[in-house]
C-alpha cells in the first residue's frame, strides 16, 4: 500500500479503520458504520496493519432481578402501589388461594381483624378511624345548611372526597396520590350515590331536607388515608358508615313571615337529631386471581388479580351500587356469582361492624 507523503501516522490508521467497513448515509444525513464487527489494532511504521489480539472478558455475575408489577391502580384504586415479586413468589400465592390458605392464614372470604374509633375530630359532626390489618383511614362528616338542587328540590346533598397522605404509600407521592384520590372518590360515590337521580342511594338524601325546595343540610364527607395496606375502598367504606353513626344534625327551628319570604331558621347548638344509618351499606370488593374471588386483598394479592369488582350492600341485602376495576373482562354470569358472593359476605361485615361502632360509641362515653 504507498501512502501519500504529508500523512502522519494517525491519518494512516484512520483511513485503514474505515477501509474495513462501508459508509452508509441515512434519510436524516447522517453516517454510521456498518459491515463487520470494529476491527481494533495499529499501524506498523511498515504500513501493515497489525490486529491486537481480543482480550478474554471476566465472567459478570448473574443477579436475579425481581420485575416490579403494578397493582390496583387501581384503581386502584389496584387501589395501591408498585408490589415487586418474584416468580416464586407469585406462585406462592395464586397456589394458596387455590387451596384457600393465603399467606396470612386467612381463608379466600375473610377479613382481616377490624377496628373502630368514634369522635376522633371534635370540631366534625361526626368522625371515625377505622383499621382494617395495617389499612388506616379516617372520615369525617361536616353538615352544612344549603339550598337543594332545582333538579332534585326534595332531596339534599351528600359529596364524598378522599385524601391519600403523603406517608401513606411511596406511590401516594405527587401525582400518584392526587390520582388515587380521585379514583377513590368517583369510586365511593358510585357505591354510596347511586346514579344523579339519587334513587338507589345508599344516603338517603330525602332526610337531609329542611323545607321542600328552598333549604337542606349538604353533607360534606372528607376521608384521609393514613396507612396503605390493600382493600382501601372497603376501608373508606366501613369508615364512612361509622362517622355518619356517630353524626348528630343539628335541630331546626323554621319560621315563615309569608309564604313567598325565604324562611327564618334558628339553628340549635344544643340539639342533635342522630344521622339513621339503617340502610348505609358497607363495600365488599372481591378480587379475582385466578379462578378464584378473595375478599380483603393485600397489596402483593392485588397485584396478581386479573379484575375486580366492588359491591355496596344494605342491610336488607339489597344492592345500592356496584363499580369495576381492573383490564379483565368478565362475563355475565362470573359478576352474577361474585355479586351474590358478595351479599353473602356482607352480612358478616355489618354485623361485626355494628358491633365495633357500639363499642367505639360506649367507649365514647364513657
Amino acid at each position: 500500500m504507498s501512502w501519500p507523503t504529508n500523512l502522519d501516522l494517525g491519518q494512516k490508521e484512520a483511513l485503514v479503520r474505515r477501509a474495513h467497513s462501508t459508509v452508509k448515509r441515512t434519510e436524516s444525513g447522517r453516517e454510521k458504520e456498518e459491515g463487520g464487527e470494529q476491527r481494533e489494532g495499529r499501524l506498523t511504521q511498515e504500513g501493515k496493519w497489525r490486529e491486537r489480539q481480543p482480550q478474554p472478558q471476566p465472567q459478570q455475575q448473574q443477579l436475579e432481578l425481581r420485575p416490579s408489577i403494578p397493582s390496583f391502580h387501581p384503581s386502584l384504586p389496584s387501589f395501591p402501589g408498585m408490589v415487586g415479586l418474584s416468580v416464586g413468589e407469585k406462585h406462592f400465592i395464586q397456589g394458596g388461594i387455590a387451596q384457600d390458605l393465603r399467606t396470612d392464614g386467612r381463608k379466600r372470604l375473610h377479613y382481616r381483624p377490624i377496628s373502630v374509633e368514634t369522635s376522633v375530630i371534635p370540631q366534625a359532626n361526626g368522625s371515625a378511624r377505622v383499621r382494617l390489618g395495617a389499612t388506616d383511614v379516617i372520615v369525617s362528616v361536616k353538615a352544612e345548611l344549603g339550598k337543594p338542587s332545582p333538579f332534585q328540590p326534595s332531596k339534599g346533598k351528600v359529596a364524598i372526597f378522599v385524601d391519600c397522605s403523603p406517608t401513606a404509600a411511596p406511590m401516594f407521592e405527587g401525582r400518584g396520590g392526587e390520582e388515587l384520590s380521585a379514583e377513590l372518590s368517583v369510586s365511593l360515590q358510585r357505591c354510596l350515590l347511586g346514579g344523579k337521580s339519587g334513587e338507589g342511594a345508599g344516603i338517603d338524601l330525602s332526610s337531609l331536607m329542611v323545607v321542600e325546595g328552598k333549604l337542606c343540610w349538604d353533607l360534606y364527607i372528607d376521608g384521609l388515608v393514613v396507612s396503605s395496606d390493600g382493600n382501601l375502598l372497603d376501608a373508606l367504606g366501613a369508615a364512612i358508615k361509622a362517622a355518619l353513626s356517630n353524626t348528630g344534625i343539628p335541630k331546626v327551628n323554621v319560621a315563615f313571615a309569608s309564604s313567598a319570604d325565604e324562611p327564618e331558621v334558628d339553628v340549635s347548638d344544643e340539639e342533635f337529631l342522630q344521622f339513621d344509618t339503617s340502610r348505609v351499606p358497607v363495600i365488599v370488593t372481591l378480587t379475582k386471581v385466578g379462578r378464584h374471588y378473595i375478599v380483603d386483598a393485600t397489596p402483593e394479592e392485588e397485584s396478581q388479580m386479573s379484575s375486580a369488582i366492588s359491591v355496596s350492600v344494605n342491610r336488607l341485602g339489597n344492592i345500592c351500587g356496584l363499580t369495576k376495576r381492573g383490564g379483565a373482562g368478565l362475563d355475565p354470569s362470573v359478576i352474577l356469582d361474585m355479586v351474590s358472593v358478595a351479599k353473602h359476605v356482607s352480612q358478616q361485615l355489618i354485623s361485626v361492624l355494628d358491633s365495633e361502632i357500639f363499642a367505639a360509641e360506649s367507649a365514647a362515653d364513657s
